[in-house]
């Protein structure tokens, strides 16, 4: 049926709503950003920007800040005629102050801002100009100013007539650099803005962060808009963010900033300032003529401002803090808070120093009884001048600089961001100038941690070629050693343990399989400090194999490191059950078959899954009874919790293997787990041999000890991992005439140390710009100083012997938040120090039997946190600041090890 013409025309407009339908997004974009600015009209804006400081979340107190006032104006210059939509805008800021808080009025959210007299009155009044091009801001043409702030300022200012007007997501350049933008429209006028996944810009330095995420704190950002227009303006525009960070260990320790930024439509005019052109050139060239000034072309991002020490020309010399810290970094302040708090405020210096004054430093008579721990910051600060200054001082010649020379390097070693220049400079050390051994196994093993971490954090072709090259190396010399120097394979062991490099898998399995009974273990303990990630099936093969004796006799430690890789392995069924059985057989010493029950309960402690295997595996075996799962014997392997606080627990792993009433081999180990994540803090172990005396005493079983271990020399020695760098081990005695040289000289009656030393455990440098062009600087640093010492009184006469090890460790962590600018300086100092205390007593009767009391203590301490605030307006007087202290009490337990252990303690101190 026909329509009528007059119906015809009413349905026209139905017939095209499809397609005015479908083309509407694009339509609305186009016309409604496009609209704005129309030529021939300026529009005056009120203008505030607010920049807020202060500490992080859980800390309340008031922030320190500045804003920003004055009056925009914008015209359009030059509508294009094309369809580009392109645009020039002329900005002009009028009137600028400087405004910070009445110290007049109270500390609370009333608090009133008042204009300062400051640099900011000496702005140059010339307008600056912006390509903009579909909501865009494609660059910036200024002219040339005597500061990088207010270029960055007004960089800020142009980044907010960037916007969309519809639900769109966008990739926008701005002071912050590359960021993704998502625009959501609430009503017909308004529009949010939301910006995350920025990339930093180019024109800032690099930063330095620790690849391990425990080290580095975290950074919360948020940035959120909002844009009110009408039909030819913006009538409102505001853009907030908060940035907050906070360290891994504290939530409280940390600092936030927050940046606001605000302009508000007052007013329009109409404007007959049009340039006729056809291109941008063009009319950018007309603009020069007219205002007589040559505008450079930039775009958004912010020009980076050099204000360190230096700039300020404040430096605090080298010498003068090395006199103010002189005594927290003497002998007797090792492991204590005091000497890591000091420790950071020196290296700040040190970094800031050339060659020269290091050296003037380190050869100054009254530094003498520092020297050392000078030599610690230097190899914590390891830079291009430290390290010039460290060898041109050191003389590896010469017997008297050993301990020198070694604390440099165990500081350089762990290190987590050497320079590989410093490692080819250590490598070019001839060996055959060092005459000492300590010293060619020191240097050895810090050269191959050092290339080892710069592998595996700057995963570059050459760091990586570094590496090999020293895993081929170390390979080489390992084969050229004799096969009774242990000494020269326990070197390269070690080397190996720190390279932990896939080709030296094949050589350890060999040594743990054939070599000695000292070779063996050290190389089956290398294997599982590598971890997880190493063993494939050929490694738990050989375990297997070791830890049941399928090939040869193995030494006990060899077999217990085998085994604890496998239970950490996720064993399987059959392994479980052949393990269970073992335990059964008579054969086998108790020692050994007591530490295998303390690994299966630590497996299952750590493992629920494990743990249910277990269980299946003694029912449907029927092996839960005493012959396995009740064996005697002093030996234990267990971890406890001494930390669980804002996703990090702190484990403490004990593992003492004992023979003849003598710790054989024994360690314990620092754990920090952070998001199912575990990082090594450090590791203390001892080792003993040929302490045979006891056997008669303890072993009641009235059986004849006919191993090799009974007739081995006395020997004892300590072992240190920190940081997963593996130290060389410190030799008490290799004899039995040492051994009672050490007793009847009284040697270890007085608190003797084994190893001290100061190590940078936090490096952090992070950029932080915001949308207004200042860019915050976040700087945090944090040090150990460590203290392990032993004592031993023993008495021939009484038949009593009671030992204590002390590993005492200070940690300073210091920050700041840094907001400098050639108008005001913003800062947020924050600070922790702490102690952490572990001691490990052992009482021991030997009159009629042995009786052997040990325990492990975390002695009680406090955890101190501190926020200064500060401001400073430069050419002013005027300067605020404020400081908060808080101090946690940490309670102090006491680990049980095992009920043997606790009965021999209540018939020790019931006496």
């Amino acid at each position: 049926m026909a329509l009528s013409s007059d119906r015809t025309a009413a349905a026209f407009p139905l017939l095209l709503l499809p397609l005015l339908l479908s083309s509407l997004p694009y339509s609305a974009a186009a016309t409604d950003s496009g609209r704005l600015f129309p030529a021939g009209v300026q529009y005056e804006y009120e203008l505030t920007t607010t920049v807020l400081a202060g500490g992080s979340s859980d800390n309340r107190d008031p922030a320190v800040g500045h804003r920003v006032v004055g009056r925009l104006l914008v015209t359009n210059l030059w509508p294009a005629t094309d369809t580009a939509g392109d645009k020039l805008l002329r900005l002009h800021l009028k009137s600028p102050k400087l405004q910070t808080w009445s110290k007049k009025s109270k500390n609370d959210i009333n608090r009133q801002f008042i204009n300062r007299k400051s640099k900011i009155d000496r702005f140059s009044d010339q307008p600056f100009f912006v390509h903009w091009r579909k909501g865009h801001i494609e660059n910036m043409y200024i002219s040339s100013t005597n500061s990088l702030t207010e270029e960055n300022f007004k960089k800020g200012i142009a980044g907010l007539l960037q916007f969309q007007l519809s639900n769109q997501h966008a990739v926008e350049y701005s002071t912050l650099g590359e960021c993704n933008v998502t625009y959501s429209k609430i009503n017909e006028n308004s529009v949010s803005k939301v910006i995350d996944g920025c990339t930093l810009p180019t024109t800032l330095p690099p930063e330095i962060k620790h690849p391990d995420k425990i080290w580095q704190g975290s950074l919360r950002s948020k940035r959120e808009g909002l844009l009110i227009y009408n039909y030819e303006s913006l009538v409102d525009v505001s853009l907030d963010e908060n940035h907050e960070f906070s360290t891994s260990f504290m939530n409280e320790v940390g600092a936030s900033v927050s940046s606001k930024q605000h302009i508000e439509l007052k007013e329009t005019k109409p404007n007959d300032d049009i340039i006729e052109a056809n291109t941008l050139k063009e009319a950018i060239r007309q603009l020069e003529k007219q205002l007589k000034l040559k505008l450079e072309k930039q775009n958004l991002s912010p020009k980076h401002e050099v204000k360190n020490c230096k700039h300020y020309n404040s430096c605090n010399k080298l010498d003068e803090v090395v006199n103010n810290y002189h005594d927290s970094l003497l002998d007797s302040e090792l492991g204590k808070s005091k000497s890591a708090y000091g420790a950071i405020k020196v290296i700040n210096a040190i970094i800031n120093s050339d060659t020269k004054t290091i050296k003037k430093v380190l050869t100054d008579k009254k530094n003498e009884d520092i020297a050392v721990q000078l030599y610690d910051l230097l190899g914590a600060a390891l830079n291009e001048n430290s390290h010039k200054a460290s060898m041109e001082t050191l003389d590896f010649t010469d017997a008297k600089s050993v301990e020198k020379i070694e604390r440099y390097l165990w500081s350089a070693s762990i290190n987590f961001n050497p320079k590989i220049e410093i490692i080819k400079s250590l490598l070019s050390i001839n060996d055959e100038k060092i005459a000492n051994k300590k010293v060619l196994d020191t240097l050895f093993n810090t050269v191959t941690a050092m290339a080892s971490r710069l592998a595996r954090y700057n995963h570059t072709e050459t760091n990586v070629l570094l590496s090999g090259e020293l895993v081929v190396k170390t390979l080489e010399r390992l084969e050229k050693c004799k096969l009774d120097d242990d000494e020269c394979i326990l070197t390269y062991i070690r080397a190996l343990s720190n390279l932990k490099h896939p080709l030296s898998v094949e050589m350890l399995l060999t040594f743990a399989q054939h070599g000695n009974r000292m070779t063996s273990a050290y190389a089956m303990k290398t294997i599982k400090m590598f971890g997880p990630g190493f063993w494939d099936s050929r490694v738990l093969k050989y375990c297997n194999r070791i830890f049941f004796q399928l090939f040869k006799e193995q030494d006990s430690s060899t077999r217990t490191i085998a085994l604890a890789i496998l239970l950490e392995s996720d064993p399987d069924y059959d392994l479980l059950k052949h393990v269970v059985k073992w335990l059964a057989t008579p054969g086998e010493g108790y020692e050994i078959k007591q530490y295998a029950l303390e690994l299966l309960k630590e497996m299952a402690n750590q493992n629920e899954t494990s743990a249910r295997l277990l269980r299946t595996v003694l029912v449907r075996e029927r092996l839960n009874h005493y012959g396995s799962m009740a064996q005697r014997g002093l030996s234990s392997c267990f971890s406890r919790k001494f930390i669980n606080y804002n996703n990090i627990t702190g484990l403490v792993k004990n593992s003492q293997q004992v023979y003849s009433g003598v710790t054989k081999r024994g360690s314990v180990d620092i754990v920090l787990g952070h998001n199912d994540v575990k990082y090594d803090l450090c590791s203390f172990g001892m080792y003993t041999t040929g302490l045979g005396y006891f056997t008669s005493l303890y072993d009641d079983s009235g059986k004849t000890d006919t191993s090799d271990e009974a007739n081995l020399p006395a020997t004892a020695g300590l072992e240190l991992v920190v940081f997963g760098v593996h130290i060389r081990p410190f030799i008490m005695f290799s004899n039995q005439g040492q051994l009672m040289g050490h007793v009847w000289a009284g040697t270890g009656s007085d608190k003797t140390p084994i190893i001290q030393g100061i190590s940078q455990m936090i490096e952090h440098l992070e950029y932080v710009p915001l949308s207004n062009g200042i860019t915050a600087e976040l700087n945090v640093k944090g040090m150990l100083s460590l203290d392990i010492s032993g004592q031993i009184e023993m008495s021939l006469w009484n038949k009593n012997a009671q030992t204590v090890i002390e590993k005492n460790g200070g940690i300073s962590i210091q920050g700041s938040l840094k907001l400098d600018t050639d108008l005001v300086t913003d800062e947020v100092d924050f600070a922790l120090i702490t102690e952490g205390l572990l001691h490990m007593h052992s009482d021991a009767e030997f009159a009629t039997k042995i009786v052997v009391c040990m325990r492990i203590v975390f002695v009680d301490t406090n955890v101190t946190t501190t926020v200064s605030k500060s401001e400073k307006v430069h050419g002013l007087h005027h300067k605020s600041y404020t400081t908060t202290t808080r101090t946690h009490p940490v309670s102090g337990r006491t680990f049980a090890l095992n009920q043997m252990v606790n009965e021999f303690c209540n018939i020790i101190h019931s006496r």
